[in-house]
């Protein structure tokens, strides 16, 4: 066997990848935070696109082939990919865990509203922009897929991000943070509903009733199966887990849970893989497993989830947006301009409407409009299943890289300029 025919051989090019990687995330994340003052997983997104196979990853150095190629239509090695889709089930799963039961129950009913405005709204305005703009059309369902998924993009809120800007001013607890917070996790049930949903479709090829009403059956189904029957057994699994003494055990069994919901809702349900794992995370959310293994989940999730982004920042190629297909530079910056316009105008007028129709004052509704506008983490892993997946080509990921950018960065800065009085 010749040395690069070696699986040691290929083994080691993965670490020497895979620490690339790591690096270009941690370099990535801290210009973002320290000189940029913006949040980390852009940073982290920009060290992607830098180090992809489209951009320095592609260079030949020293006489030796590029480092980072693609592979079956992946822009990374198919193990470096599974990696990235682990990252992605611990991210949801960790999401889930941080779920405050309580506080969701306890405003659950304008935080419903506002967070349905919040996804319906967007998902219309991405939907119909894309079709419009002549990047799908209604003609047949393959053709109407690609706008289907960047609709889906648009319902995305980031908990964290926003979570981060009410810390920081002191108003995480007010009546709208909670409204805010309670909506965005709402938000992001519905939007991770609406995925599976959308995926479902894109697999089956064809639409009909039947077929929709199947998927949100199945999706409603497993959610508040697992939700319900979860919320009876969460303390013996708790308990389970906590049986274990060895040091780390409670935390491997943990995740062990998160994994098997994952695996059960893509196998067996035709969901996507973090439906399963967030909604283990909100099982047992209110568990002493939970605060047992939350730092230590956190600790694993500052490897995997980091790299995850810079994973998607790799899927975007830079050269897409000097034209793709029949498709003009002129027309995927238009693209970007108007979709972006757009997912700040829907959220603030989906969410903040309703927000006003429950006695918010003016300014509160507008700081509840804002505090949903930021697309962050949801949105990228949306995009990275739609690009992955084939249903949406390097064009319209970019468009989308594009908006989630720029709300992510305006939203703060916006929702900071209306607590100045």
């Amino acid at each position: 066997m010749q040395l690069h025919d070696s699986p040691l051989v290929h083994v080691a090019q993965l670490l020497l990848i895979l620490s690339v990687i790591f690096v270009a995330a941690k370099i990535g994340g801290e210009i973002a935070r320290r000189y940029l003052h913006i949040p980390p997983v852009l940073g982290e997104l920009l060290a992607g696109i830098l180090i992809s196979p489209y951009a320095f990853g592609g260079v030949e150095l020293f006489g030796v082939g590029p480092l980072i190629q693609t592979h079956n239509n992946l822009p990374v090695a198919e193990e470096l990919f599974f990696f990235g889709q682990m990252a992605v089930v611990l991210l949801l799963f960790e999401i889930g865990l941080e779920t405050n039961r309580k506080q969701f129950i306890s405003n659950i009913k304008p935080a419903t509203f506002v967070a349905a405005g919040g996804v319906l709204l967007p998902f219309i305005f991405g939907f119909g922009t894309t079709v419009l703009l002549g990047f799908a059309s209604i003609e047949s369902m393959e053709a109407m897929i690609p706008a289907l998924f960047v609709g889906t993009i648009m319902t995305a809120t980031s908990i964290s991000i926003t979570a981060r800007v009410l810390s920081d001013l002191g108003r995480l607890n007010s009546r709208e943070g909670v409204t805010i917070l309670g909506g965005a996790v709402i938000d992001d049930v519905l939007g991770i509903m609406i995925l599976a949903i959308v995926v479902g479709i894109s697999q089956e090829g064809s639409i009909t009733a039947m077929t929709v009403t199947m998927i949100v059956l199945k999706a409603l189904g497993f959610w508040l199966g697992l939700t319900v029957i979860g919320s009876f057994i969460s303390t013996k699994l708790s308990k389970l887990a906590l049986w274990f003494k060895a040091p780390g055990s409670p935390l491997v069994i943990a995740i062990v849970y998160g994994l098997v919901a994952a695996a059960i809702a893509e196998v067996y349900f035709g969901l996507a893989m973090i439906i399963g794992s967030y909604t283990m995370g909100l099982v047992l959310s209110d568990t002493h497993l939970r605060h047992k293994i939350e730092k230590s989940i956190i600790t694993i999730n500052k490897i995997f989830v980091p790299a995850f982004f810079v994973i998607v920042g790799m899927q975007l190629d830079l050269s897409s947006f000097t034209g793709t297909g029949d498709k003009s530079m002129f027309s995927l910056v238009l693209f970007a301009i108007v979709l972006t316009v757009l997912a700040i105008f829907s959220k603030m007028v989906g969410s903040g409407l309703p927000a006003l129709l429950f006695g918010f004052k003016k300014k509160e509704s507008l700081r509840i409009g804002l505090g949903m506008v930021p697309r962050g983490e949801v949105a990228l892993i949306i995009g990275g299943i739609a690009i992955t997946s084939g249903v949406i080509g390097s064009g319209i990921f970019g468009v989308s890289i594009v908006m989630v950018i720029v709300t992510t960065i305006l939203a703060p800065i916006l929702l900071n300029l209306t607590y100045k009085d």
